[in-house]
């Protein structure tokens, strides 16, 4: 088994390692940790993630949380690696928390309608304190962001089968459903903003 030491110097040899793993401070599917990593390394391309990841699997410093999907995995360091990084690179990347469902997260990363919604419902609940229609969240987000209804709609409602979202009654004028966040789209949206 490899030391400490020598595993610090394996992984400050090969900058593609060094970028991945100083990019990776919160789980992230494999698009995001590669885009991350290019502001520390602008040659890294996804398809040199590859083959960095499996050798860093390995020797125990990152970790698949979703590892039964096709799609979207989600990476993150374990205790270890976290370790390794701060001594190597003087970067101290927080633990992984144990509450987020890891399926739901990655589900909701790896679509941008779906994302803005939750992450939008939630500002503005923030901001107004109250649960909101379809309509206000959409009205909110066309602030930063070209989005429809029907998307917002059909968003709201994915994420209402998921259990990240609850409907919290209905307007008095048109009977329209006002739409609150659960506790577990609470969990994501903080992890969202990490």
């Amino acid at each position: 088994m490899e030391t400490v030491v020598t595993l610090e110097q394996w992984l400050r040899r090969g900058t593609q390692r060094a970028a991945v793993l100083q990019a990776l401070r919160k789980p992230m599917p494999a698009s995001e940790v590669c885009r991350a990593a290019r502001h520390i390394n602008p040659h890294l391309q996804l398809r040199d993630l590859w083959l960095v990841l499996p050798p860093l699997k390995e020797r125990g410093l990152v970790v698949c949380l979703t590892p039964r999907q096709a799609n979207g995995k989600l990476y993150a360091l374990t205790p270890m690696g976290r370790r390794l990084v701060h001594q190597a690179f003087a970067v101290e990347p927080p633990a992984v928390p144990r509450l987020v469902n890891w399926r739901d997260y990655s589900w909701v990363v790896r679509a941008k309608t779906r994302r803005l919604t939750l992450d939008g419902l939630a500002r503005l609940s923030e901001k107004t304190s109250h649960p909101q229609t379809a309509s206000a969240v959409r009205r909110f987000l066309r602030a930063e962001h070209s989005v429809g209804l029907n998307p917002v709609l059909r968003s709201l409602k994915e994420l209402l089968g998921r259990g990240l979202v609850r409907v919290a009654g209905t307007t008095e004028e048109q009977a329209r459903r006002l739409y609150q966040l659960t506790l577990a789209g609470e969990r994501i949206v903080t992890q969202l903003r990490r």
